[in-house]
Parts: C-alpha cells; structure tokens; sequence
C-alpha cells in the first residue's frame, strides 16, 4: 500500500512549476502563439501611454525564432530586473495599485516574460536605456550570458526580447501569424500614430489600417448584403474608455458577430463589457418595442448584430492568464454602462427612422419564428398564414396604412395606436398596371393582398376583410402621387368591391406646415400657406413622410381633426384608366402630343 509522508511534498521553482502545468499559464500548447503575444503585451503598453511609437514583430519560420521589438522607455537594467522577470513568477509593474509606470495596460499578473523563458530553448532580452546597452541571454531557462556596455550612439530600439519555442512542449513550433495580425491590426486601429511591422522571414508588412476597413472586414462577411447604418458611440470616464460601433445584417445569418478587445488585447470570449453592450442594446429596443406595439423577446434584439468594441480599464480582470474572457464585475464599469446607456438612447431618440429600420427587422424576425408554430384557421380573419412584413394591430374596426418606404413606416409606427392602426411598408416598386395576372406576380402586393385577408377571385371574399380602412399614404411630389396611383389602380382591379364599398382612402401630404416649437399645424392649401406667410410664421417644407418626426406624422395623417384622407371611388373606365398607364400612344393623346401638336 503506498504511503503519505512529508518526504513526499515537493515545492518547485517557477521555472519548473511553468513548464510542468504550460497550460494553467498560456493555455493550449499546439503553437506557441501565445508566447509572441506575451511578449507583445509590454511593447504594446508602452504605446498606449505614448512612451513608444513603433512595434515591430519578426519570424523566422526556418529557425522558429521569434522577436518582438519596441521604442519605448525600455526594460530597467539596474538590480537585475531582466533577469528577476524573467525568472520569477508575480514580478513587474502592473500590479492593481502599481500608477508609477502604468496606468491603463493589459499585463497585470506578473507571469508574461517568465512564461516564455520557461517555455523555450533560447530567449534573450536586449535592452538600450539611458545610454547602456545590455543583453542577458537565457539557454535552457538559465542565463548563459549578461552584457552590459555604454551606449552614446542613436538607439536602434529600446527592448526586444526574443525566443526559441521548446518543441517538447509544443506540437509545432510555428506560431499562428495571422492570430498576432489581427493583434497588430486592432492595435492600428485604436494606435493609429503608430507604426505596426509584421516580418516573415524577408517579407516586411507595415500593418495600418482604420476603423472602417477593420470593422468591415472583421465584424461583417460576405453573406451581409444588407446592413443598417453604422453607429458609433463613445464613453469617456477619465482614464476609463469604451469605444463600440455597431450595426445590423438584415438579411445575413442571425447570430450576432462581436469583436472585443480589452486595452489592445483582442478578448475571443467576450465578458463583462460585452454584456454591458448587448443589456444596454436589448434594454432600449425592449422599451421602444413595447411603446410601438411590438412583441418581441430580449434575445431577437441582437438577431443579425455586428459590432466592435474596445475598452480601456484601469483594473481588467481575466478569466485566467490566457485573458480570453473579462470577468470584472458590472459594477466595476457601472460609469461607463451609464454613459453607454446615454449615447444609445440619445442616438436613436434623434434617428428615429433607423430605429424603426431595426425594430421592424426584430419584429419580423419574431413572427418569422412564431410562424412556424401557427397554423391556418381558415375561420379566423387574423390566421397567420405566411410571414410578411405587416405591423398588425387589435381591432377588426381598424386603419392599414399603405406607406412608401421603412422610414415613413417608423414614424407611424412609432405614433400610432397598436389597436388601431396597422401599417404595411412597400418597398419595392409597384409595377405599371397591365392585368390582374401581371400585377399579383409583384411580391409586394400578393403580400398586401394577403394582409387584406379577401384574397381575389376567383376566391374574394369582402366578409375576411380585416380593415374598415385602408389608408394610401404616399409623399406629395410627382414620385409619391405615381406610387399612389398605381396603388389605387391594383386595388381596384384585384379587390374591387374593397373600394366599391368605401373602404379605400388616400391620406393627402401636407407641403407645408407651421412649425414653431412644439406647434405644428399642416398646411393644406395655398390660401392657407399665403396667410401663413402673411402673419409671419415659422414655416416648414415638407419633401416627404420621411422627413417627419413621429408626432408631426400623427397630426398629419392619424388625428382625425388635422389629417385629410379622401375616399377613393370606384370608377366604370378602370380598364380605360388602366389602358392609359401602359399604353403610350394614349398617354400622348392626353398630353396632347399627337398630330404633331
């Protein structure tokens, strides 16, 4: 039976104790990766200050040499410090508390150098400082070699250390390049002053980049082709800092796509920063969501979201030396939520038409996930058949608007009252009326009709209308008035009696209104403009729907005291009127362009 004595407990030395457990320090082991990025950490928080302007990074894939150089302030040389950092775990000068050398930085463990020391063949720290020039050199894990000489000339750098991977440790001793560029990249975004040099054997990469070429090339794929507008906001809670920019693919794969990096140091896994994002995010559109009549779940507001961001912190804590995770408390950052929380809110408080653009996109990703748990009662006048782009409302009394475009349907949305008033967006060109056969190829109405919930014969049914009206609400220029038009002459040759009934309305634009603070009164008519101008009133011109803001938009087209809808009559020459949209020669004959007049 084996025993337990004192003689069995052993105390290893830092070294040994590295090498023995690799991975409690640096992770995996399949490439040494992570001992480049060690060494990279202390050149990259000496750029961070300003101390240093240049980092360079050089492989050497034929030896499995690697270096990292910067021009900062350098290593100090007195008392051995290279050599204690070297070799003795929970040494350096980034400890919580420590403010002499530095202040935001992203080695705070004391465990960076030794690391790759004890996980290397050959390692060699040179240094030029305060006119000396020093090397101590490492074989083995023990140092072979010290120099240390005047040095008057120009310094060509100020620290390099520079390493052999052990292969006993490692499967292969070729690090992942690309894993240190896109290290390098994100510190090009956030440093863009300084210089970023990438060196494989003899082929030198200066590593410069922007924002918008990172984030498009990191945060979106190809499979993106339709996105919303970029947001970027800021957080400045001296020294802290968050910096994020963000938008959605409306129509790429739905899992969202974040991009973190904790002072420099890209954070695969996320954490607390990130929570903070997406809380904030989910906390706003949940709200706006309830107000506009939209039922959506917390999760289907990150549905397609695609964002970068960077945090600067004082005190990060990670989940392990590896950092792949931030693990500080929400209240460690609750300066920051709440400046966050600010910026998000007055950002789409001021652009209510991307607000709109991404609340209708949650919500059509919700019923496209509830559709497929419902299934048709052909008894029912609301049966959801198919997922469409309609915003339903409650009563069976109530208003559809047709409106041209997401923005005007936002406004709306956002003003209306969800058990009254439906709102359906076209978004695609209505086609020029030709036969009923041509105009229901056109997605856009067979997905109106539906939401009509009649169909069309031979099938129509006016008892399954789910409207008492149906409001056309397009812009007051040439464009909007076209779209109106061929709008109204669809419908009166797909549902007929929908219109022979009186439930078809055009709801009139106004061109002007008074707009004086909080007073905004729409101006109809040019007598009404000219007394307007006479009195000397504020006066604004109205290009479109679009360009309303959601209170403006329920003066304008819901009140029933400001708003002018006019009801649609059926007429007997439809087919006449029809002949003239698609036919030239009658167009010409109307025009009175014929015979040569």
């Amino acid at each position: 039976m084996a025993t337990y004595k004192a003689s069995d407990i052993k105390v290893l030395d830092e070294i040994t104790h590295v090498r023995t457990n690799p991975g409690m320090y640096i992770g995996e082991t399949s490439n040494p990766s992570h001992l480049i990025e060690e060494a990279l950490d202390n050149a990259l928080d000496e750029c961070l200050p300003g101390h240093a302007s240049i980092v360079a990074v050089t492989v050497d894939t034929k030896k499995f040499i690697y270096s990292v150089i910067d021009d900062g302030r350098g290593i100090p040389i007195s008392n051995d410090v290279p050599i204690t950092i070297s070799t003795k775990l929970f040494s350096g000068a980034k400890f919580k508390g420590s403010k002499t050398a530095y202040s935001i930085c992203s080695g705070k463990h004391g465990v960076g150098l030794i690391t790759v020391n004890a996980l290397s063949t050959e390692y060699d720290v040179e240094i030029y400082r305060q006119g000396e020039h020093a090397t101590f050199s490492f074989r083995n894990q023990k140092l072979k070699n010290t120099l240390r000489e005047p040095h008057t000339d120009k310094c060509p750098f100020s620290t390099k250390i520079s390493f052999r991977p052990d292969k006993e440790i490692f499967e292969t001793l070729l690090a992942d390049i690309d894993q240190v560029r896109k290290r390098l990249y994100v510190a090009s975004v956030e440093l863009p002053k300084c210089t970023f040099v990438l060196k494989v054997d003899k082929k030198k990469e200066i590593i410069k980049t922007t924002l918008n070429k990172f984030f498009k090339s990191h945060c979106i794929s190809d499979s993106d082709s339709e996105i919303s507008k970029s947001v970027d906001v800021s957080v400045n809670a001296k020294p802290e800092e968050m910096k994020i920019r963000f938008c959605y693919s409306l129509t790429g794969p739905i899992m969202p796509r974040i991009v973190s990096s904790v002072n420099l140091l890209p954070v695969e896994g996320g954490g607390t920063h990130v929570n903070i994002f997406t809380d904030v995010i989910k906390t706003y559109m949940l709200a706006k969501a309830k107000r506009a009549g939209i039922k959506i779940l917390p999760q289907d507001c990150l549905c397609g979201l695609r964002a970068y961001i960077n945090a600067s912190l004082l005190t990060p804590e990670f989940g392990g030396q590896t950092k792949d995770k931030l693990i500080n408390r929400k209240t460690d950052l609750s300066k920051l939520e709440a400046g966050l929380t600010k910026q998000v809110s007055d950002y789409f408080n001021k652009h209510t038409e991307e607000l709109e653009v991404l609340l209708n996109h949650f919500d059509l990703y919700r019923k496209k996930i509830n559709s497929k748990r419902i299934k048709t009662n052909d008894n029912s006048k609301r049966s959801a058949t198919k997922f469409t782009k309609l915003r339903e409302c409650q009563s069976s009394e109530g208003s559809l608007f047709i409106v041209e475009g997401d923005s005007a349907a936002g406004g709306l949305i956002l003003c209306r009252d969800p058990k009254k008033h439906a709102i359906f967006p076209l978004r695609g060109k209505i086609p020029s009326v030709a036969t009923a056969k041509e105009i229901t190829k056109n997605k856009e109405i067979g997905e109106l009709i539906q939401s009509l919930g009649t169909g069309i014969e031979p099938n129509f049914d006016i008892d399954k209308l789910k409207y008492k009206e149906i409001v056309c609400a397009a812009d007051a220029d040439a464009d909007g008035g076209h779209i109106a038009c061929l709008l109204i002459i669809a419908l009166s040759v797909l549902v007929p009696d929908v219109v022979k009934n009186g439930h078809l309305f055009l709801a009139h634009t106004p061109l002007y209104a008074i707009n004086e603070g909080k007073t905004f009164i729409p101006i109809w008519d040019q007598k009404e403009l000219d007394k307007a101008r006479k009195k000397k009133r504020k006066i604004l011109r109205v290009k479109g729907l679009g360009e309303l803001n959601p209170w403006q938009l329920k003066v304008s087209m819901i009140d029933e005291e400001t708003r002018r809808w006019q009801q649609i009559e059926y007429s007997d020459d439809i087919d006449k009127i029809m002949k003239l949209f698609v036919d030239v020669d009658s167009k010409r004959k109307l025009l009175g362009e014929d015979d040569g007049k």
